[in-house]
């Protein structure tokens, strides 16, 4: 078997699940002050190494609590947060915030985000310094706020409930070590424009919608998609919009992610080859130039997790004489969590790492197993097909490939979203099927014509590529139009228990997981096919418990 389709061992993965399996206990169950864990972890470390020295097998058992505890303490160091206390009583404050992130609002009336207090009454300086979430009116401003500028404003402000008592949204501050937020208020004025790296991306944001603005139709809703598909930004998008995107399940292709890192980093890859750089230049070039995009595009979790991961793979690729995809993954989300390991519990996290893990595991295995199943033109050697029969072969196996990594993408990914939106995209498959290589079309335009603009004065080839793009963001949208007039398109699903939905997709992930161990074995097809019933089964059973 070859190099490049046996399973490959994941070392780190004895860090990782123990790790994680700690924030989770941290997160749900009572325990004692993070320094005491890390007392017993540094004590529990001290007996591996001993029993490991002896050639004892107890060693596993102290290292994997050890790391449990350690997973746990960090949770309880970055997440019970001192300044909890602040505010426990809702009281009326006027603030100067300096915004850090912005969110999709809904309401072009109205901001929210991220900021962090510069300014604070005497008798409320505890609040200076602190990073909080704000929620605004922006009636009285003469433009929309951007990230980086500073604003008085006038407001409540309260405590964020806590896991226990708060919904999902409050929980997602939380994980972002957020335990206050400002309402029922306003953004006054502008005081400080953005200064540094603040501005700078800001104005490169607004120079790339404008050079992504210039096609045929600039004022069109698709002019608007795209330059949400490019930057990240929904606001561009109409209701109308949002709806068929929602419906269909491809909203996701709106959020900077791996779809677009991915695409991006490939692009970047072959331009960089073309100029001969060696592997070491060329993955820091790369890198550095994907960090300046994610910047500019607003540095969403999304985003920076894609790079990490890209970053993660350009590693791997150092020690090994092949990449490897899954060891690049688990380190990515090892760094993730140590950094963040509220993180664990962000929808954006598992349908990140989650379903990447699937198509990894199990949808490139699958692509490989049905292009075995389906040969073309098996006794004719390739060295003397003709061109007709090699492009055939190609776009079966390019069919193949795609429709096992949209299947184990559409598995893990509807688990996750009927848990978290109540929805399932009955036609996910052949959906994502079409509009993902479509939007990595569109994408790869966009790269191209964002690439080309300093010569857009002298030759319009941004506007050709821009051109381009808009014919694949219609068609996209046509074809969802299509799929939406299908009957049961989109389910409406009843709420789930988190109970059932992590008992739902612990054991998906663990017979796809042994699946992939048993590739190189003749019942490969049977796992894999083990693996995909699970997974409908569940998602059929999630409907009715």
């Amino acid at each position: 078997m070859s190099q490049a389709t046996k399973p490959r061992r994941v070392p780190l993965l004895w860090i990782l699940l123990p790790y994680a399996l700690g924030i989770g206990v941290a997160r749900f169950i009572p325990l004692p002050s993070s320094w005491i864990l890390l007392s017993l972890a540094a004590l529990g470390i001290c007996f591996a190494y001993r029993s490991a020295k002896k050639e004892d097998r107890s060693w596993h058992a102290f290292f994997i609590l050890s790391t449990m505890m350690l997973g746990a303490a960090r949770f309880l160091n970055l997440h019970l947060d001192p300044h909890d206390q602040i505010a426990t009583i809702p009281r009326e404050a006027e603030l100067e915030l300096q915004i850090e992130t912005l969110f999709n609002a809904t309401d072009p009336q109205t901001a929210l985000g991220i900021a962090r207090v510069v300014k604070s009454p005497i008798q409320q300086r505890e609040l200076t310094s602190l990073r909080i979430f704000f929620f605004l009116e922006t009636q009285s401003l003469a433009r929309y706020p951007q990230e980086g500028e500073r604003f008085s404003a006038i407001g409540v402000v309260r405590r964020i409930p806590s896991y226990a008592e708060g919904d999902r949204f409050d929980a997602y501050l939380r994980n972002q070590g957020i335990s206050q937020a400002y309402k029922q208020g306003y953004l006054l004025n502008l005081t400080a424009e953005a200064q540094g790296i603040s501005r700078l991306t800001n104005r490169t944001k607004d120079h790339f919608a404008h050079v992504l603005s210039q096609n045929k139709r600039p004022d069109s809703p698709y002019t608007g998609a795209y330059k949400g598909l490019m930057l990240g930004q929904k606001s561009e998008l109409t209701p109308d919009q949002k709806q068929l995107f929602l419906a269909n399940g491809t909203m996701h292709l709106f959020a900077i992610s791996g779809l677009h890192i991915g695409v991006i980093a490939i692009c970047l890859h072959q331009l960089l080859s073309l100029l001969r750089l060696r592997s070491g230049p060329r993955a820091i070039t790369a890198l550095v130039a994907i960090a300046c995009f994610v910047l500019v595009t607003g540095g969403s979790a999304s985003s920076w997790r894609a790079l990490l991961m890209v970053a993660c793979f350009y590693l791997t690729s150092f020690g090994y004489r092949q990449a490897s995809p899954v060891n690049a993954l688990t380190l990515s989300a090892l760094v993730y969590l140590l950094l963040l390991p509220g993180q664990l519990f962000q929808a954006g996290f598992q349908m990140s790492y989650f379903t990447v893990t699937a198509i990894l595991l199990l949808g490139l295995p699958l692509g490989r197993t049905l292009n075995k199943l389906v040969p073309l033109f098996p006794h004719i050697p390739p060295t003397i097909q003709n061109p007709f029969q090699k492009l055939l072969v190609a776009s079966k196996k390019w069919i193949l490939d795609a429709l096992g990594v949209s299947t184990a993408a559409f598995l893990i990914s509807a688990l996750l979203g009927i848990y978290y939106f109540q929805i399932l995209p009955s036609y996910g498959i052949l959906i994502n099927l079409v509009a993902l290589p479509v939007a990595s079309l569109a994408i790869v335009s966009g790269f191209l014509s964002l690439l080309c603009s300093p010569l857009i004065a002298w030759i319009p080839l941004s506007e050709v590529f821009n051109n381009a793009a808009l014919l694949l963001i219609k068609g996209i949208h046509l074809f969802l139009e299509l799929t939406s007039e299908l009957p049961l398109s989109s389910i409406q699903t009843p709420a789930v228990s988190a109970y059932w939905a992590a008992s739902a997709l612990l054991t998906c992930l663990t017979i796809v997981a042994f699946s992939y161990t048993q590739i190189h074995q003749r019942r490969a097809p049977l796992w894999q096919l083990c693996a995909v019933a699970s997974c409908g089964a569940w998602i059929v059973l999630l409907q009715i418990v």
